[in-house]
């Protein structure tokens, strides 16, 4: 047992005795300075904006005298004015000295352009002890904009208004407005329902979601969604919300939602022609009604019928009619009274002025000459469109009255 303890102890000390050694190998008469930042004050700094850092200088070895302390200013860092990229730290101590330690402070300007990110500082030292400069690697100051900005640059539908039950295609173009690339990129057309209100569209061939895995920086990029209308969609302009999802260099996350327009609409289909009439022959007077008919899939507004002047009929009525609104599958008339001209003309052309609204206050104007028949008093009367004046019955009723008379006095005489 007495030996087992004696071989113990001179085992501890044999192992005292080589660290020592190692450790005097290790440090030497040589100091060993260790650099690191302290401090980055705005933590992280913007693009364009200065930034204080600080490091420490820690010497664990031997004294160190004449210590000098460098940046080596590269992009994006720049040295302001006034400031100095070299300091004279002085004499750091012993590592069982007090004073072996001291902070190094430094303003830089970060450039406008700068990419975010971990960006490389090179910093390097030396003393009266070395000669020659040591460079620290792996020191960084982290550089990020205020917010990693992706936008829609623009976005269109083709067609630009799509009727109800076609398709349309929605092209979109996103920008990266950072200066470092932006990745993870999701982008939710929320179709559906959108507050109060229905959105009337379905994806086709893929879902209402896209992943873009990256966009470089001021970079853009293109994507698309084909979409159908519904086909009892309304026709009006429809606000979609369109939600952005993404992720910066640094791994923060970004969520924004905007919003696209899309229109469903199509352009109106009328029909106008003559509904009913009370002149059949030149030279008469009498009441005509037009009918418009709205045949197309959408409502139509603010409707205004205007017959045009003419030489060959006078207009007794307003030129104008104001008719409003006509919904789709319906109609309305407008009424005139005119004054036909004597002519042989077969039929009389109206023409007419239409202006209108779609649903989405479009624009439209139609010219139309409807046609208005005349006839012969005897065709007329032939198709039962006017009645006679009367003359050849009262004619034949006073012959046959005549004939009776003369009848019944020629029997009269022969009775005698």
């Amino acid at each position: 047992m007495r030996i087992f303890f004696v071989v113990f102890v001179l085992f501890i000390m044999a192992a005292t005795l080589a660290s020592a050694a190692v450790n005097s190998v290790y440090y030497g008469n040589s100091p060993r300075i260790d650099v690191n930042l302290a401090s980055q004050d705005p933590d992280p700094v913007e693009p364009g904006r200065i930034v204080e850092i600080s490091f420490k200088l820690d010497n664990k070895g031997e004294l160190a005298n004449d210590v000098v302390f460098e940046i080596i200013p590269e992009f994006p860092f720049s040295i302001l004015p006034g400031e100095s990229a070299v300091k004279n730290v002085g004499t750091l101590g012993t590592a069982q000295d007090t004073d072996r330690s001291v902070f190094v402070k430094y303003k830089l300007k970060v450039d406008q352009n700068a990419v975010d990110g971990n960006q490389e500082l090179k910093i390097r030292y030396k003393s009266d002890d070395s000669q020659s400069w040591i460079t620290i690697d792996n020191v960084t100051i982290k550089v990020q904009s205020k917010e990693a900005i992706l936008s829609v640059e623009k976005f269109a539908a083709v067609p630009e208004a799509v009727a109800p039950g076609s398709k349309t295609r929605l092209a979109v173009s996103l920008k990266n407005n950072a200066n470092s690339l932006l990745k993870d990129i999701k982008i939710t057309l929320e179709l559906g329902k959108s507050g109060d209100e229905e959105t009337p569209f379905s994806p086709v061939g893929s879902t209402n979601e896209k992943i873009i895995p990256f966009i470089d920086a001021q970079a853009t990029s293109a994507l698309e969604f084909n979409l159908l209308a519904d086909p009892d969609a309304k026709s009006k302009v429809y606000k979609v919300p369109l939600k952005l999802q993404y992720s910066d260099i640094l791994n923060k996350n970004y969520s924004k939602t905007l919003t696209v327009a899309l229109v469903v609409g199509v352009e109106p289909d009328i029909s106008v022609y003559v509904d009913t009439t009370s002149v059949y022959t030149a030279g008469k007077t009498g009441d005509i009604s037009v009918k418009i008919v709205n045949k197309g899939l959408t409502d139509i507004k603010f409707l205004n019928v205007k017959l045009d002047k003419s030489e060959k009929y006078k207009v007794l009525s307003p030129y104008e009619v104001y008719i409003g609104n006509i919904d789709s599958d319906d109609y309305e008339t407008a009424d005139f009274k005119l004054s036909i001209e004597k002519t042989k003309d077969k039929k009389m052309l109206l023409p007419l002025t239409i202006e209108y609204k779609d649903a989405n206050n479009q624009d439209y104007t139609k010219n139309a000459n409807i046609e208005l028949p005349l006839y012969t008093k005897s065709e007329a009367k032939k198709l039962g469109l006017i009645e006679g004046n009367g003359t050849n019955g009262i004619f034949i009723v006073i012959i046959l009255l005549a004939a009776g008379f003369f009848a019944y006095r020629f029997w009269k005489r022969r009775r005698k």
